[in-house]
């Protein structure tokens, strides 16, 4: 299995603040049955500001620590980045997910959809890929929950199917539904699904969020989002003390 978003370097973000703590995070993702694990520190101009350098540099000790402990997992360099007004300085040295063309976004609260738009058509352009962090936690979304759910189910199932002939047509009969999340699956954006949304780690709220995105089939990667050992250990069920 691979690990699309975890926060698994130490003293970058408000992830692990120790080598030892990473260290016990790798091994707690490889009993799992992890195999490959993207690390995404946050970006977040004022707040996380590590350079491209920096995390590069951060994933190979960290990789020659977990070796070096016997731990099998393969580590792999990312970023998640804010969705805000600074991240137009960003975009000429964007950094995205190791031997891809994906970056993995997350859309912050308050944000309006024109912002979006207009932040991911411009990754576009540099042929990469975006990838929502965990869409289910974002309030632009949460509208798809309204009356009628069944029939809404079936409508946008339709929309997802990505090798639909009519794929265009799909999204343009559709103007009841979301329009921000119909343009991210017509530009083909990835999603990606936190493991923990589905056992109510977030809310209520957020755990039928992801479980009706999930039923519309709409994410394409999963990640643990994890920021530390003890929250591994809730995910895992190893009840942690």
């Amino acid at each position: 299995m691979t690990d699309y978003h975890c926060h698994l370097l130490p003293c970058i973000d408000d992830g692990p603040s120790s080598v030892n703590e990473s260290i016990e995070m790798a091994r707690l993702l490889c009993q799992a049955g992890y195999h490959m694990v993207y690390c995404t520190p946050h970006l977040i101009k004022g707040l996380y500001e590590a350079d491209n350098d920096t995390i590069k540099n951060a994933v190979n000790d960290l990789q020659k620590e977990i070796d070096q402990e016997g731990i099998t997992l393969k580590l792999l360099c990312g970023r998640e980045y804010f969705l805000d007004n600074n991240l137009k300085d960003y975009m000429n040295d964007l950094m995205p997910l190791e031997n891809t063309s994906y970056l993995l976004i997350e859309i912050p609260p308050h944000t309006y959809p024109g912002m979006v738009q207009d932040s991911l058509s411009a990754i576009l352009r540099q042929n990469l890929t975006p990838v929502i962090a965990h869409p289910e936690r974002c309030e632009l979304f949460h509208e798809l929950q309204i009356a009628d759910p069944p029939r809404k189910k079936s409508r946008l199932k339709h929309l997802f199917n990505r090798s639909s002939s009519d794929f265009q047509t799909a999204v343009n009969a559709e103007d009841g539904d979301n329009k921000l999340l119909k343009w991210l699956v017509e530009k083909r954006c990835g999603f990606q699904s936190n493991l923990p949304s589905f056992n109510g780690a977030y809310g209520e709220q957020i755990q039928t969020a992801a479980q009706y995105l999930k039923s519309l089939g709409i994410y394409t990667h999963a990640g643990t989002d994890a920021h530390s050992a003890e929250s591994l250990k809730k995910l895992f069920g190893l009840n942690p003390e």
